[in-house]
């Protein structure tokens, strides 16, 4: 395998993963209002799986985890450009990585309370094991925020490797993850738009890395600065 499609291949992790996450949040989801009615729900789920609600379980592990590969591959091409002594590229890995942690570990809460479904738990402990994964939410997008901000300033500064109106891009999702993270975490709040402009910043990314994929990032800097010639 070539090292061209072998980046390539680690730069389309974040679209396939963008797809499997969001494809999941299309299935159609049951909402029965109240504690009591979702704790018996989740109690018949666990004594009776159906293969429905395995497969979206699957799809959203299978999604977080994809983005390992993604982050892996951004920081690959950040650092390349940037250099070794580079650090922000390091940063913005180091905030991929974070916002993962929290939301895996906060998911550790949810499947508590889904365990103990069938055993009598109480409705008002169920709902807080709930809303600490809610909570984790929202919490994810800072370290997500400083991932967008280390990629803006490394594209902007070099023109890779990703185009510097992505970095632009970058820079105002950024903000937007921060307004809604802490907005998130001081409110209770269901939607956040910044994580959908997160998904469309990922899908561009995405699409700008598997292009440049094995492309040297002087010659791409240089193409850039360059103004095209005007023949007379």
């Amino acid at each position: 395998m070539s090292e061209r499609l072998w980046q390539q291949l680690g730069a389309a992790s974040g679209i396939v993963s963008v797809m499997i996450l969001f494809g999941r949040d299309l299935i159609p989801s049951r909402d029965y209002g109240s504690e009591a009615e979702e704790i018996a729900r989740t109690c018949a789920t666990i004594t009776t799986p159906q293969t429905m609600d395995v497969f979206i379980s699957l799809m959203g592990t299978l999604g977080f985890l994809g983005f390992l590969f993604f982050f892996g591959s951004l920081w690959s091409a950040l650092r390349r450009a940037e250099g070794d002594d580079g650090w922000l590229s390091a940063a913005a890995f180091g905030g991929g990585l974070v916002s993962l942690a929290v939301k895996f570990a906060s998911g550790a809460a949810s499947v508590a309370a889904n365990f103990n479904a069938c055993a009598g738990i109480d409705p008002q402990l169920w709902q807080v094991l709930q809303d600490m994964n809610n909570a984790s939410f929202f919490f994810s997008f800072l370290p997500l925020a400083v991932l967008s901000a280390a990629s803006a300033v490394v594209a902007i500064r070099f023109g890779a490797p990703l185009p510097r109106w992505l970095g632009w891009m970058s820079a105002v999702v950024a903000v937007a993850l921060l307004v809604d993270g802490f907005a998130g975490t001081l409110y209770p709040r269901d939607f956040a738009p910044s994580i959908l402009l997160f998904a469309l910043w990922v899908l561009a990314a995405s699409i700008a890395l598997v292009r440049r994929a094995g492309v040297s990032h002087s010659a791409v800097s240089n193409a850039a600065a360059t103004p095209p010639s005007v023949a007379p």
